[in-house]
């Protein structure tokens, strides 16, 4: 992390160069040190802009970064997310984490959960892993990554409010499955 800016006030240059009563060598003198005066404060300037200038860049090289990795999401297929668990290590789990915050905190992790997954994925899913499912702790850094980034909850219990989260999604999704089939089986029975 780069050090904390530093504020820069110059120095007021000397008003007035001794005029009357002063040989041509002290205004000569005098004009020298305000010229060096001058020169030290576009120094510490050009230093303080190439400094700015180092920042801004790593500003735009995380956010450029950071919406890479926010169009990836939401995952669709179950390779994603074993593809996402390789490439999450300790140097860019932060990347993540921050990618999935910023695209859950608008909503919260009931309605932005599907941003993050498809919902095959939800089916297929659960946390622990039971009942003919697949467990998202069994792909850890993924999970881990995900819990980081829910939203600050009012009952504190993140794993709690993701597994009611999946919940709620897979009953919506298997309530629209139901609808077309059933659609589908009532224009079937008019032809």
């Amino acid at each position: 992390m780069p050090s904390p800016i530093k504020r820069f006030a110059p120095t007021p240059l000397q008003e007035n160069i001794p005029s009357n009563g002063f040989s041509t060598d002290q205004k000569i003198d005098a004009l020298i040190e305000q010229h060096l005066q001058t020169q030290h404060q576009i120094k510490v300037l050009a230093d303080q802009i190439a400094n700015q200038t180092v920042l801004i860049r790593q500003l735009l090289t995380e956010r450029s970064n950071s919406e890479e990795i926010e169009n990836i999401f939401p995952l669709e297929k179950e390779e994603d997310m074993l593809r996402l668990e390789d490439e999450i290590r300790p140097e860019t789990r932060n990347k993540y984490v921050t990618a999935m915050k910023k695209i859950l905190a608008p909503v919260g992790i009931k309605k932005g959960l599907p941003r993050i997954l498809s919902a095959d994925i939800m089916d297929k899913y659960n946390i622990h892993g039971v009942k003919q499912k697949k467990g998202f702790k069994s792909l850890p850094k993924f999970y881990r990554a995900l819990l980081d980034s829910v939203p600050d909850s009012a009952s504190g219990d993140v794993e709690e409010e993701l597994r009611l989260a999946l919940m709620a999604q897979k009953k919506v999704f298997h309530k629209k499955n139901s609808l077309k089939r059933k659609a589908e089986s009532q224009e079937n029975a008019v032809n």
